[in-house]
Order: C-alpha cells, then sequence, then structure tokens
C-alpha cells in the first residue's frame, strides 16, 4: 500500500512540474520585439484620475518590461491591474511590489546623470517622479547621438505616444525619485525592423565609398595655382 501510495504521489509531482512548464511556455513568445513594437501608441496608457500618475507610469513600464521578457499577456498589465497590489488609497503606489511576473522597485537619484545611467541598464525605461511638482512619467530611453531622453507622459493634456521629454509637464532637472524592474531582469534592447535595419546597412556602404582625391605635387609657388586634382571614384 505504501508503495502505491508513493508511486501516485511521484506520479502527481510529475504531472504539476509539466503543467508549470507549459503555463511558462504558453506565458512567453520567442518572437523579437522591435522599437516600433515597444514605442506602439497601444503600449501606453492614461492616467484614469489625478494622483494616479505613477501607477499609470509604472503600468507602463511594466508593459514594456513583458513585451521584452516575451510574455504574451502584456496587454493585462493596466492601471487598474497593478493598483490592485501596489496602490493604497490616500497613501499612493507602494515602494516595491509585484503583477503577473514583474517586480518593480524604488530609489532616489539626484542628476540627470543617474538617469542615463538606470536608462542603460533598463530598456524597458523607468518611472521618473518629481515630488514637488508633484507628477512622474514613463521615461522611455535616450538618445545620445541628439542628446534627447524620450517618455510617455499619463497627463490627458499630452500625447499618448513616446515624445521627446520636451513635452512632459515635469523637467528632468527636478526627478527625485525613481522606479524600475527588477525582475524580470538583463532584458535586451528592441531589435531593429527589417527596413530600417536594410537602410542603416545601406547608409554604412554608402558612407564607405569615399573618393580618394590625389593631388599633383607643387613645384614651386608660382604653380601653386595650376595644381592638378584628379578624382577617382572607387
Amino acid at each position: 500500500m505504501k508503495k502505491w501510495m508513493l508511486l501516485l504521489s511521484l506520479v502527481l509531482m510529475i504531472v504539476i512540474v509539466n503543467c508549470g512548464q507549459a503555463q511558462a511556455a504558453e506565458k512567453t513568445a520567442t518572437k523579437d520585439i522591435t522599437f516600433e513594437e515597444l514605442n506602439d501608441e497601444n503600449v501606453f496608457i492614461k492616467q484614469s484620475r489625478r494622483g494616479t500618475c505613477t501607477l499609470a507610469s509604472s503600468a507602463m513600464i511594466m508593459r514594456r518590461a513583458a513585451m521584452l521578457a516575451g510574455f504574451e499577456n502584456w496587454e493585462d498589465i493596466t492601471e487598474s491591474s497593478v493598483g490592485s497590489v501596489a496602490w493604497r488609497e490616500g497613501v499612493g503606489i507602494s515602494w516595491t511590489f509585484t503583477y503577473d511576473g514583474v517586480a518593480m522597485t524604488h530609489d532616489y537619484v539626484s542628476s540627470v546623470e543617474d538617469l542615463k545611467k538606470l536608462l542603460e541598464e533598463h530598456p524597458e525605461g523607468i518611472v521618473a517622479y518629481d515630488s514637488n511638482k508633484p507628477h512622474a512619467i514613463a521615461l522611455t530611453d535616450y538618445d545620445a547621438e541628439t542628446d534627447t531622453f524620450y517618455c510617455s507622459d499619463p497627463a490627458e493634456c499630452c500625447a499618448k505616444a513616446r515624445v521627446p521629454v520636451s513635452e512632459a509637464i515635469i523637467s528632468l532637472e527636478n526627478v527625485d525619485v525613481v522606479w524600475y524592474v527588477t525582475s524580470p531582469s538583463n532584458l535586451s534592447a528592441p531589435v531593429m525592423a527589417a527596413a530600417e535595419a536594410n537602410e542603416a546597412e545601406e547608409n554604412t556602404e554608402a558612407q564607405s565609398v569615399i573618393p580618394e582625391i590625389e593631388t599633383a605635387p607643387v613645384t614651386s609657388l608660382d604653380n601653386l595655382s595650376h595644381t592638378e586634382l584628379k578624382l577617382e571614384m572607387n
């Protein structure tokens, strides 16, 4: 009898493990997320009422983290659903919380450089909060070439999209608190769409074809005006 009970327990354990693996497989996708998909208008949301900017911003960043991690149900992450675990009426958002496999925590910053470093570590973005305003935005990324930060501001007066931070209602110089994703971790940046990748490759090839200019030797200052230039294209 004991042997049968042990055998039955073993079978049940195997079934439970297999079910867990199947659910994990259903939750994740193998498709790489492109930059366009990560910044699609449908990824961003608006705060439902005054005072929930931190909650809406957190939901946007958690959505982006879920997408990069391959979670297929990222759209289930909303202000309301995150609020069920992270929001306390009369108090505000929690310092640390987890919803649907995505965990967030907070920290303090003292400069724009701190925000740049955090964005390097978090391709999904971070929540940037100005406690003096007070208001929070989803800070999505930083373009070093143009020295431009991008964000999505949950305020109704702002566009429901990824826009330059200059269009937000707070200034990054005044940001003093941030929230960021701790799990899933080590997320990879979104990939370029095929069309963009081809265009970038073509531009690189075009820049590599530089004409060589051969200058004939000048024997004296009198002959300077007669310098011969020969242009050779490879």
